[in-house]
């Protein structure tokens, strides 16, 4: 039986992927998931960001200094390219998120 927790985790996973296919439609060809001189394919840098592990919200880009994420406690950051699969990067970007957010709270 699941904990209140993997449930409310599932729940992100299934609405993350469900973004990250979204966004991957708009991946334009100049656009690069780094700064990184060999990062040379199509594709954006995604951050998953929370508070509670409830409620969350993304932004794409640099998310050194501003954004919907920056206010937020606990991230997870992802790079989305066009063949990527979007259900494994949400369950790495919520992964990522959510050990961040229970290491928190502990």
């Amino acid at each position: 039986m699941k904990t209140e927790q993997e449930k409310q985790a599932a729940t992100i996973i299934r609405e993350v992927a469900s973004l990250l296919r979204s966004l991957k439609k708009q991946i334009a060809d100049d656009y690069r998931a780094s700064d990184d001189v060999d990062d040379n394919r199509p594709g954006m840098s995604v951050t998953i960001g929370t508070n509670d592990m409830i409620s969350w919200t993304y932004q794409t880009g640099d998310n050194s200094y501003s954004g919907s994420c920056y206010s937020c406690k606990s991230w997870g950051v992802i790079s989305l390219y066009r063949n990527s699969n979007c259900l494994e990067l949400a369950k790495q970007a919520v992964d990522e998120m959510a050990e961040a957010h229970y290491s928190l709270t502990a």
